[in-house]
Order: C-alpha cells, then structure tokens, then sequence
C-alpha cells in the first residue's frame, strides 16, 4: 500500500493532534530517498520549535545522600550513614528538571538518527541541537519508557515530537549490510490505531455540528451480564440529528476474503462484519442505529456496499488514502452525508 508522503503528514497530523501547513510547505521542498528520511526531517522541524521554548521541565523524585534535611528523610538509611561517621542524611525530595522520561525519549530519538540510512545534512541539524540536551540523561529505549511518557497538557509541540519518537523507535529496523537504522514500511507498522485516531479526529474537527465520540461502551442485550463475554468498544460514535453511526475503522491490506479453491470469488471479511452487526444490534438509543465498516484503499476500486440487515443499515466503505488529499477530505464527509 503507497500512501504519498505528503498525505502521511496529514494522517498523523490529526492522529496525533497537530496541524501546521508551515511545516508541511517545508516538507514539500525537500526530495527524500525513503520514509526514514521522511521521519528524521519532521522530527527536525517539530525539534527545532520545541527547543524554542526551552526544554519541558518536570518534578523529579530524587534520592541522595546530603548533609541538610530536603524533603523527606530515610531515617534508616541515615542512621547507617551516621555510623560509618558520615554527617549525611538519606533525603528523597522532588527536583525541577529537564531530566524527564519525554526529553530521555527525544534525546533517544536524535542518537537513532544519527545511526541512520538518512541525508548528511539532517545529521548535521541533530548534531548541533544536541548541547541542548546536556542535562538529559542517555537512556535505553524500551516498552515501558515508551508506555509511561504521557501527553503534556498544553504543549502540543512536544505531544507531537514524543508520538513522532515513539513511531520511529517502535517501528526501526537494522539494515546488516548498511550498518544503517531505518523504518519499516508506514503503511504496515502500527497503521491501524492510527488510521483510527486519524479518521476519529478528522470527523470531530470537520462535524462540530454533530456529537463525535471515541471508545464508547456497549452492553450486550441481556438482563445479565458475564465476565466472560467480551468488552464491546466503539472505534467512532457519530449522533446525527435523525440517526447514531458506529464506525469501526480497520487498517488492512485487502478488504477481502478469497477461498483458495476459488481465488476470483472476493468476500467481505466475514469476522469484521459480524463485529459491526453486534455492535448496532446491541447499542441502545432512541434514533435509530447504522453501522460502518471503513477501510483504507490506495487503488482505484472504490467500494460502496449498503445493506439493511435486520432492519439496520449496514455500510461497508473505504478510503483511497493516494488521492490528492482534498478528495480524502471531500470522500470523508461524503460518507456520513
């Protein structure tokens, strides 16, 4: 699946909160070999303005051996200190510092790159950002640094710099003859949450007139209930004014199901559209309740499929995400029109 380069700028732009035409101008004079470089060049931009405002500082929990009382006092500890003849207290107290887990996973981020398949120059650029990064500890990156950095409230610039370094470092590989780092292929790493918040944030920007809604719950129709039953979640809720729309995003490479005793016979994939039955078969509400499958699409068969099952109305569309994307927002809106 190709997805231009320009097209995934906006894609994570709305997953990931964050618009600015600015930095999509500078993306557009730039010639990249490869998504890596792609990667390292928005990484320098949004780079370049957060070091504007400084480096994000939090409170820290530290824990040292001083000679005044900080904080709280470890009196265990200190009493051992005493009796080796030491005149230090063990202390825990909060310290403001840049030294915190975004800045740790930033940091990580530029010593990637550097380690890159990527253009000289956008090393250089790394490079010299690098002395802003001198009281930030050099960290190995793993799942739970990646887990525990959590969005800033207010500070949209580093929100959108912490989710590009998480993308790059949970989808890097290791290319043996090169020596060189590079990402796997976008449109397979990870896509599907992301094509979710994206169509999710896209619907609740451009639909302010309606009521557009994440990871709502469902209860099954029964007067009981079972632990063992699975959770329902909604991907995308959208009340209109006469109707309710579930959307159930989902990110794969073929929308269809082939037998292979008969290869030219496509079906939906049936595990997906019993999904979505349950779902508007289960979700209560006085307007009457429709459901949509969607999925990207980067070839020219565009696929419209509308059904009333059960007396519900059941679509099945998808998205060609290679168009010119003023007719990705066109399609969008179209679909729930």
């Amino acid at each position: 699946m190709s997805i231009p380069l320009k097209n995934i700028y906006f894609i994570l732009s709305y997953a990931w909160k964050y618009y600015r035409p600015g930095d999509l101008k500078k993306l557009n004079t730039k010639d990249f070999r490869n998504e890596t470089e792609f990667f390292a060049e928005l990484f320098v931009i949004i780079l370049a303005k957060y070091l504007k405002r400084g480096l994000h500082q939090d409170y820290i929990l530290q824990r040292n051996s001083i000679q005044t009382i900080k904080g709280k006092v470890d009196f265990n500890n200190s009493m051992k200190l005493t009796s080796l003849g030491l005149k230090q207290l063990e202390c825990q107290y909060d310290e403001y510092s840049s030294d915190n887990e975004a800045n740790q996973l930033i940091y990580a981020t530029m010593m990637t790159l550097l380690k890159a398949n990527i253009h000289t120059d956008q090393k250089k650029s790394i490079k010299k950002k690098l002395v802003y990064f001198n009281g930030v500890s050099n960290v190995r990156v793993n799942r739970d640094l990646l887990s525990s950095v959590k969005p800033v409230r207010g500070n949209n610039t580093l929100n959108f710099l912490v989710s590009v370094s998480k993308y790059i470092h949970n989808n890097v590989g290791f290319e043996d003859q090169k020596g060189k780092f590079d990402l796997t292929d976008f449109s397979r790493s990870g896509m599907g949450l992301v094509f979710e918040n994206f169509v999710y944030n896209f619907y609740r920007i451009k639909l302010s007139s309606y009521s557009v809604r994440s990871g709502e719950m469902i209860k099954w129709d029964s007067s009981e209930q079972d632990s063992l039953y699975p959770t329902m979640k909604t991907d995308i809720t959208i009340r209109k004014e006469d109707t309710v729309l579930v959307i159930d995003t989902k990110y794969y490479q073929n929308m269809f199901n082939s037998h292979f005793q008969s290869p030219d016979k496509q079906k939906f994939i049936s595990n997906n559209i019993y999904q979505l039955y349950t779902y508007i078969n289960n979700f209560k509400s006085d307007k009457p309740v429709e459901g949509m499958l969607l999925y990207p699409n980067t070839s020219s068969t565009t696929v419209r499929n509308e059904r009333i099952v059960s007396g519900k109305r059941m679509l099945i569309n998808n998205i060609n995400l290679s168009q010119e994307w003023k007719d990705i927002e066109t399609e969008l809106i179209s679909l729930i029109q």
